[in-house]
């Protein structure tokens, strides 16, 4: 049995003509309260409904990287409203100790014999790092003498 699966989630129906609801109703609003602006505000209305056509147009219409610009105002709505306040204060750090590499004396290199004693070091210091035994088990092992 075979489905069909869904494609092209992210485009939105076309509802209104060309216009999908959103873009209708960004536009519808901005053409509407720039209407009533023009009706009711004797000179500047015309000034007042220009813009809010514009920005009701850029609502519905104009992309910030491909995002409507919607989710710009809110985000900056929300940066605004948030409480961000960063001061950068300098903090010193420790002198760190100066090594003297001087001391050093050579040393003599058996092959074979280094292998060994590395790994069992380490075996050793992995055994000790994983493997802390807690007050009860260190009393325990007092005791054996281990």
């Amino acid at each position: 049995m075979q489905f069909q699966v869904p494609q092209f989630l992210d485009v939105e129906d076309k509802i209104v003509g060309p216009f999908t609801i959103k873009q209708f109703l960004y536009t519808a609003g901005g053409v509407g309260l720039g209407y009533l602006s023009y009706r009711f505000i004797p000179w500047i209305g015309v000034f007042l409904g220009i813009g809010f056509v514009a920005f009701g147009g850029a609502l519905g219409f104009y992309k910030f990287n491909n995002k409507p610009l919607v989710f710009l105002l809110e985000s900056s709505f929300r940066y605004m409203q948030s409480s961000r306040f960063y001061v950068w204060r300098r903090q010193e750090k420790p002198a760190e100790k100066v090594l003297n590499l001087n001391n050093f004396a050579p040393t003599g290199h058996t092959p074979g014999l280094a292998i060994k004693t590395v790994s069992s070091k380490l075996s050793d210091l992995s055994w000790t790092m994983d493997v802390q035994p807690n007050a009860e088990d260190q009393k325990r092992l007092d005791e054996l003498g281990i």
